[in-house]
């Protein structure tokens, strides 16, 4: 029964690998991809199909000027996953800014500023290409 289970798994990460490099690498080497005869492989979606290359990161800063992680406004507890999850938010519904800066004004008096560092990775991953900022205002936010 160990065998066989052991046999499983090692056939299960092959055949990932083997579905990852046919994505990735047999289309960039041979320009086309194998058909490895596994509708999941063939017809689905997989993790490694196209990669993002352009990425915005968040910040905000205060009247001190310190930048700090956007996900530190968010009171919801996410241990280990803030920052993914406020940036994924924010990419599926661009009115959750305006709403995180709505939440945070009306809990504090201070002034705050958003950043957004536009990095395009195709170009170069070593520094921003573009950083907008404004005021953290839910008007000025729905407003860009």
């Amino acid at each position: 029964m160990r065998l066989a289970r052991r046999a499983f798994i090692a056939a299960f990460v092959l055949l990932g690998v083997a579905g990852a490099l046919d994505h990735t690498l047999a289309e960039k080497l041979l320009g086309e991809r194998i058909d490895l005869l596994l509708p999941h492989l063939k017809y689905g979606y997989v993790m490694f199909n196209q990669n993002p290359r352009q990425v915005q990161v968040y910040s905000y800063a205060g009247a001190d000027g310190v930048r700090r992680d956007l996900a530190d406004l968010v009171r919801t507890p996410a241990p280990l996953y803030k920052r993914a999850r406020v940036a994924v938010n924010i990419m599926i519904r661009p009115a959750y800014l305006a709403e995180l800066c709505y939440r945070a004004s009306r809990r504090s008096t201070e002034k705050l500023t958003v950043f957004v560092d536009e990095y395009d990775l195709a170009v170069d991953s070593r520094g921003p290409q573009r950083t907008r900022s404004f005021p953290c205002d839910p008007h000025a936010i729905l407003a860009q």
